[in-house]
């Protein structure tokens, strides 16, 4: 199994309450640094420095500051920088719209907050993990296909050149 370097996770919720029972399941169950932001911006401003694996952004983060940024533009924003991480959005609405909106523009997925949201969270982190892994060994079987493929196509050349050099006969000699 490959070695997959997870290390960071940001949560991104203007809701200090839910981001700290959130970041207690989420170290109940991964052994990485979890980063806490009540805002998308500041999140985007330590993205480049921290790179998570995983963002899991709420929608609304408008709490503390009405002119704050909402989710789908912080979404856009790392996409656009950084389009290999997995963001997971958040919403205590169940619009289908808005769960459609974000998967559009970028989100791994959409998790309602209710009751069952910290489980399906780290399901889909898993479900992610899962995908990263996949990824990986699509290109170890490209890069191993390729190389193969090279390595009998060299041994056709050398046949041929060999053949013409009349080194290589048909005849076996044995």
């Amino acid at each position: 199994m490959p070695k997959l370097q997870i290390k960071n996770i940001f949560l991104v919720d203007d809701d200090p309450q839910h981001n700290e029972m959130l970041r207690e399941y989420l170290r109940q169950h991964y052994k990485v640094n979890i980063y806490p932001f009540t805002s998308g911006e500041e999140a985007v401003k330590r993205i480049g420095e921290l790179r998570p694996a995983y963002v899991i952004l709420d929608y609304y983060l408008d709490r503390e500051d009405k002119n704050a940024k909402n989710g789908l533009e912080i979404l856009k924003m790392i996409k656009k920088e950084y389009p290999d991480t997995y963001i997971v959005m958040l919403s205590g609405q169940d619009k289908i719209d808005v769960a459609v909106d974000t998967m559009k523009f970028g989100a791994y997925d959409y998790v309602v907050k209710n009751p069952s949201g910290f489980i399906r969270v780290d399901t889909i982190m898993r479900n992610i993990r899962e995908n990263m892994k996949l990824r990986f060994y699509a290109r170890a079987y490209r890069f191993t296909t390729f190389f193969l493929g090279g390595f009998i196509i060299a041994i056709i050349i050398a046949a041929v050149v060999l053949r013409m050099l009349g080194i290589s006969t048909d005849n076996v000699g044995w």
